[in-house]
């Protein structure tokens, strides 16, 4: 049987189709568990006697439908169904999110800076602790009230953001500035508690329960994009997740 490039209506009969569907009964019998690295390219090749195209096919085709997430630089993994890994089509933006509900967003920057990379941002970003990030801070209101204290995270490579208007929307910035968009990623949730600074800018008593949304990002080719840390008024904000 050759390769083609088929639609989802014969995606079952060509040879991609076929693996993806063996890796997809593996996955669901448990020889791959949620959260488990697949083997790589090569080694799914020699086992599987199939061409390097077909192998990627396959593992696209089920990178699309949800059941496996390419991290860059580290593999592919199977996908936890209790995290929040990020399909393009999901991430929005706060700013996109308010025009959906009808709502006006505005954003006053507080604070742009360089800055010294934690471990993590380190790992994620792939870069050492010699490095600098760009760190941009900003305060979201909806409807003139601050409901949210935002820090971005950029590498170097993004150091002119730090003299660009940014008071809209970073990802249509990005678009129309850099020709990058948000192709995925993943979201940590948690309860914070409002720091001193964090209370005075989003008027609220210091210790105030806020949700906290840590976003890790990735650009085209998986490359890593930014890390943005939400701390948001649960007041005025619900975050809903659809499975």
């Amino acid at each position: 049987m050759g390769e083609v490039a088929s639609n989802d209506a014969l995606k079952a009969n060509t040879l991609y189709g076929q693996l993806a569907d063996k890796l997809r009964s593996e996955i669901t019998d448990g020889t791959y568990e949620a959260g488990s690295q697949l083997p790589t390219e090569f080694e799914l090749q020699h086992d599987t006697g199939l061409s390097r195209s077909t192998i990627r096919h396959a593992l696209d085709l089920l990178v699309d439908d949800g059941t496996l997430v390419k991290i860059h630089g580290k593999g592919t993994f199977v996908r936890d169904n209790t995290s929040s890994d990020t399909p393009r089509a999901q991430f929005l933006s706060l700013t996109s999110n308010a025009e959906k509900l009808g709502v006006t967003m505005t954003t006053k920057l507080v604070d742009t800076r360089l800055t010294a990379p934690t471990e993590t941002q380190q790992k994620f970003f792939g870069i050492s602790d010699s490095d600098q990030l760009v760190e941009l801070t900003r305060l979201r209101y909806v409807d003139n009230e601050p409901f949210c204290v935002e820090i971005n995270y950029f590498t170097s490579q993004f150091k002119s953001l730090m003299n660009k208007d940014v008071s809209g929307s970073l990802y249509k910035l990005l678009r129309t500035d850099y020709a990058i968009a948000p192709a995925g990623g993943h979201k940590t949730f948690a309860i914070a508690y409002a720091s001193a600074n964090e209370a005075f800018l989003l008027q609220v008593e210091r210790n105030t329960p806020l949700m906290e949304i840590i976003d890790y990002v990735y650009g085209p080719s998986e490359k890593p994009l930014h890390i943005s840390r939400q701390v948001i008024r649960s007041d005025k904000y619900k975050y809903e997740l659809q499975s």
